[in-house]
């Protein structure tokens, strides 16, 4: 009857270490793996999209979305930021990188300060409207894309 106790309570603690190492484990894989490599790539401008990709951008650019295109050998990020009532906003890419099981996107949307601002009445009746967007330009890569906007 002893034995048996000692083999239950010896079981109990090694299914709650099992628990924790799994629990722990889990929280591990939303990191990057492998090496930290950045990513050479090129902000597009409207002349330089391909026509399929901007007809893309033009149906979804109203909500926030985020994508990735291919085409031939390169394959371009595309990240929307939605309509936004203002006109004084940027992209801008924070960070580029691949690692051996993704591509890491972190971007943000901040107010262009060098800019006049845009006056308040004018902001609330909707006239100054602006669909903010960018798109990133690099070597196709078979490795899936993580996004992070802010």
């Amino acid at each position: 009857m002893r034995k048996l106790r000692l083999l239950t309570k010896a079981a109990l603690v090694l299914v709650l270490l099992f628990c924790i190492i799994f629990t722990l484990s889990a929280c591990a894989n939303e990191k990057p793996e492998g090496a930290r490599k950045d990513i050479d790539f090129t902000v597009c401008a409207r002349e330089n999209l391909p026509e399929e990709l901007f007809t893309i951008i033009e149906e979804k650019k109203d909500k926030v979305c985020k994508f990735t295109y291919t085409n031939g050998s390169f394959m371009y990020i595309v990240v929307c930021y939605g309509e936004r009532e203002r006109e004084n906003l940027n992209v801008v890419v924070n960070d580029l990188f691949m690692t051996t099981n993704a591509i890491y996107i972190d971007t943000t949307l901040k107010t262009d300060v060098s800019g006049a601002a845009t006056p308040l009445d004018y902001v609330a009746s909707g006239e100054y409207s602006m669909y903010p967007y960018i798109v990133l330009k690099c070597e196709k890569y078979d490795v899936p894309v993580v996004f992070d906007i802010d």
